[in-house]
């Protein structure tokens, strides 16, 4: 099991981790000089600094925890978790849902999702961010920086339940304020069924009933269905925080970047991708999880 054995490695582990940011940073640099696509903003750099900073404030907040080791194994998983989250989301960006902005069918998200519940954070980050740059950089859409950091939050987040010595109520915490954050957006949801698209005049659909049937399915899944699993429980309340945490990073930040209204922001661009990354998280994560402590229990490893 992840995090077993291991020290935190003191300032080398900082040195790494942030290392794993500086390469995000440069990737996303020069795919903004060559992409042919939309430009980032300087408002848009400046909100990926306050993103990078609050990274590194999950670090030192968990520096003493042995979950940010590097090692060449990790380097190998971020590489792949980047390649294959950048493919896969290339291959599905053309299914466009109703939104203010690219918020696309996504099934990929899982990726960064299980690097970070399997390797910990550092990979999922890494996967996450890179990944998504590679994706938007194949598609043509050009450079979101916000987006690219909030895709590398929904990785590092499930990566943290390793830094918790008892997971199991770790997690039983977390699932409360899971269940209140839906909550909280399903009423939202409700009371500003549509929004006005901010350039096109259009209105983004309704999401609450989608929503309420998503929060009724993680407190299933996660305290019901798979009770007897506590582990695959965790990996799909962990992953449902990391896409909230994620998702509403990069949706309010665009608040200040593309001057959207709060309820536009929220209700118009985080509610469809979250809404769709939080039913793959809850199909999809269980079953790539399971097959992977599977493969982990027959090797050996």
């Amino acid at each position: 099991m992840l995090g077993t054995g291991r020290t935190a490695g003191g300032q080398a582990a900082l040195m790494k981790f942030l290392g794993s940011l500086v390469v995000a940073t440069v990737v996303l640099f020069l795919v903004n000089l060559l992409t042919s696509g939309e430009r980032a903003s300087s408002t848009g750099w400046l909100f990926y600094i306050i993103g990078g900073i609050i990274v590194i404030a999950i670090y030192y907040y968990f520096a003493d925890k042995p979950i940010w080791d590097v090692t060449t194994r990790e380097v190998v998983m971020m590489a792949i978790g980047a390649v294959l989250y950048g493919i896969f989301s290339w291959a599905t960006n053309v299914f466009q849902l109703p939104s203010v902005s690219f918020v696309a069918l996504r099934p990929a998200v899982v990726i960064p999702i299980f690097m970070g519940l399997a390797f910990g954070p550092v990979v999922g980050f890494f996967s996450g961010a890179v990944g998504n740059i590679i994706g938007d950089a194949l598609t043509g859409w050009g450079v979101f920086p916000v987006w690219d950091l909030g895709n590398g939050l929904m990785g590092m987040i499930p990566g943290l339940i390793w830094a918790f010595q008892d997971r199991e109520k770790a997690t039983d915490r977390l699932l409360v304020i899971v269940g209140a954050l839906m909550a909280i957006f399903v009423v939202l949801s409700f009371v500003f069924p549509n929004v006005e698209h901010p350039w096109a005049g259009t209105t983004a659909g309704q999401w609450a009933p989608v929503l309420l049937i998503l929060l009724v399915a993680i407190l299933v899944v996660a305290r019901v269905i798979l009770r007897n699993r506590p582990d695959i429980a965790a990996s799909v309340v962990w992953g449902a925080l990391g896409v909230i945490i994620g998702m509403g990073f990069a949706s309010v930040a665009d608040i200040w970047v593309n001057g959207y209204s709060p309820a536009t922001a929220i209700l118009g661009e985080f509610l469809p991708a979250a809404g769709t990354n939080l039913i793959f998280t809850i199909i999809l994560v269980p079953i790539l999880y399971a097959a992977w402590e599977s493969a982990r229990a027959q090797t050996g490893r």
